[in-house]
């Protein structure tokens, strides 16, 4: 009887380790099932941080209509274009103030010349340079003034051409007083009684030694150039729309008062840069 009740728990036994065996077997795997469910999930999961992070986030961002949607970077040093495509003291492109301009110069550049009579004052522009203005439709983005033969004055009628000063076309007038720090002369426009079309001058690089007022053409004994090297003096005429009469049609660079300079109003209308005969014709070459 010994025997069999000895022989009894050891079949027991066998059973209870037998199930405490096949118990800590299933509880392994089921550890190890979560562990490699949990392993696969963040590897996933890093597989997806890996591809965010090597996507390509120097593509162009698109809009609704599906055009590449460009950031406006400020003009820098580094970022401004090369001295020949920005309207300069120097000319623009490869045209230079005081070049003889011929038949054969326009056409190797490809500039036509505007309809005129006066072969002695003319214009020419580029036709592949233009924009679409809202109230005369196309019109060339450049143009060039040629008095006597040569090349006297640039015009900038389009926004998106870039000026040396920073100042583009339909900018406000206090980006002007501040690319010259204040030092411009101010006359009413001659058909503008009420100073709603008003001019902003200055001088590039020459200082006036004479006693010529404001608003008149310097004459060569009322300039001095600043450099040695210079030929021709150089003037700055914003043509300003929007604005309102101030207390005189004319002021100095020397005559600004502080309620003058915040009564000035409007935006640039269009820029020219060339010589002083030039800039004071009142009507171009008409």
């Amino acid at each position: 009887m010994f025997d069999s009740h000895k022989h009894l728990l050891s079949t027991k036994m066998k059973s209870l380790l037998f199930s405490a065996c096949l118990v800590g077997g299933v509880s392994l795997l089921t550890s190890c099932d979560s562990q490699s469910s949990t392993t696969d999930d963040n590897t996933a999961q890093m597989d997806k941080n890996t591809a965010a992070s090597q996507t390509d986030t120097s593509a162009p961002v698109t809009t609704d209509n599906n055009e590449i949607a460009i950031d406006k970077e400020p003009i820098t040093t580094e970022t401004s274009p090369p001295d020949d495509q920005m309207v300069g003291p120097s000319g623009y492109q490869k045209l230079s103030f005081g070049q003889v301009v011929t038949p054969a110069l326009l056409a190797d550049l490809g500039l036509t010349k505007q309809e005129s009579d006066n072969e002695q004052c003319y214009y020419v522009s580029d036709p592949k340079q233009y924009y679409m203005d809202q109230a005369y439709g196309k019109r060339a983005s450049v143009l060039y003034q040629v008095i006597d033969g040569k090349v006297a004055l640039i015009t900038i009628r389009d926004p998106k051409t870039p000026f040396y000063t920073g100042v583009h076309v339909g900018d406000a007038v206090t980006a002007v007083m501040s690319a010259h720090d204040d030092s411009l002369t101010y006359e009413v426009d001659k058909y503008a009684v009420d100073g709603d079309f008003y001019n902003l001058i200055a001088n590039v690089n020459f200082i006036v030694t004479g006693d010529a007022d404001a608003g008149t053409l310097l004459k060569k004994d009322d300039i001095k150039l600043n450099n040695a090297n210079d030929t021709l003096p150089i003037q700055v005429e914003y043509h300003i729309k929007g604005g309102q009469k101030l207390s005189n049609n004319t002021i100095s660079e020397t005559e600004w008062t502080v309620e003058n300079k915040r009564a000035l109003q409007g935006e640039v209308e269009s820029i020219d840069i060339g010589i002083p005969e030039a800039i004071y014709l009142v009507e171009g070459c008409s």
